[in-house]
């Protein structure tokens, strides 16, 4: 029996090439569209962002007669550390010891850091997992105080420092910080998620209470650790105002202090923008490093509480 047209199997178009691209590139139409639009806007918010960053670096590496040509150069062709030397050195002002700054700072932040975190957790432990009369109105009334401006109260604590006679010690940059309404929340909020079937347990094998919250509280919450231990110490690391208050000793000045008295003062012509480029970089590395190595504790820190279940 002849086929007639009507039996017989037709034929499939193939696409065109541009048919194939749209199909390969914009799987769901408009929605991919979208999706590549905002991966562009990302892009270029990203770019936004980091060119300081760039602009920074190639800064401190050129040499100080590139550092403020007209028009500037976006490419960095003869690099040199010669701002980083003048910075160590601390060329045109006598006697700066910049290391013995940076370590005022890695010091001081240090110390900070683990004082904070210690009260933190005593605190947050304490509001979280006992009760004791009033314990919520007193944690509230601690809380509250964070919508008071630092601004407002630093006049306060000036006063009180001097009258404590602590003003151009490692003291003055250390006590003033160590009670934070902010950590103690974080911490709080996290606490109160732990199981309470491990502290049962743990009373009935005999652990007293620092032993609840050394062997069980702390490992538990490592990672609202290592988010207020990070936040603590960049804070720290990047305060200027409170260190140029209270010292006014050159020997015990913290890096943001010294840098600034650097920078001005190189070889009595006035700012040295790649001097202070360096001293940028030069601070920025400490605090990269610790985020990048608490990084991953960080996020499940910040996270806490979001996802439920």
């Amino acid at each position: 029996m002849p086929m007639t047209t009507d039996t017989l199997p037709m034929q499939r178009k193939e696409p065109s090439l541009a048919e194939q691209l749209r199909l390969r590139l914009l799987p769901e139409g408009s929605a991919s569209a979208t999706r590549y639009l905002a991966l562009l806007l990302i892009v270029l918010l990203a770019a936004i962002s980091l060119f300081p960053l760039y602009w920074c670096l190639i800064t401190s590496l050129k040499p100080p007669d590139e550092v403020a040509t007209v028009p500037p150069s976006f490419v960095l062709r003869r690099p040199s550390l010669q701002n980083y030397e003048d910075l160590i050195r601390g060329t045109g002002v006598a006697n700066a010891p910049v290391i013995r700054w940076f370590w005022n700072s890695v010091f001081t932040g240090v110390v900070s850091t683990i004082g904070v975190v210690l009260l933190a957790s005593l605190a947050g432990y304490s509001f979280a997992r006992k009760r004791f009369p009033y314990r919520d109105q007193i944690f509230w009334l601690i809380i509250s105080t964070m919508l008071v401006p630092g601004w407002s109260t630093i006049i306060a604590t000036y006063v009180l420092t001097l009258r404590m006679g602590i003003h151009d010690t490692y003291w003055a940059l250390i006590l003033p910080g160590l009670a934070s309404p902010f950590a103690l929340f974080l911490f709080r909020q996290f606490a109160i998620t732990l199981p309470e079937e491990l502290f049962q347990a743990a009373k009935i094998d005999g652990a007293n209470e620092i032993q609840l919250w050394w062997r069980i509280a702390l490992p538990l919450c490592r990672p609202v650790l290592a988010t207020l231990a990070i936040f603590t110490f960049v804070g720290h690391w990047n305060d200027f105002l409170w260190p140029l208050l209270v010292l006014n000793k050159q020997h015990i000045y913290t890096l943001p202090v010294g840098v600034s008295i650097i920078m001005y003062q190189i070889q009595g012509a006035g700012p040295s923008y790649g001097v202070g480029m360096a001293a940028a970089v030069l601070m920025s590395v400490l605090p990269v490093i610790a985020f990048l190595l608490v990084q991953r504790q960080m996020i499940e820190g910040i996270t806490v509480g979001s996802v439920k279940g």
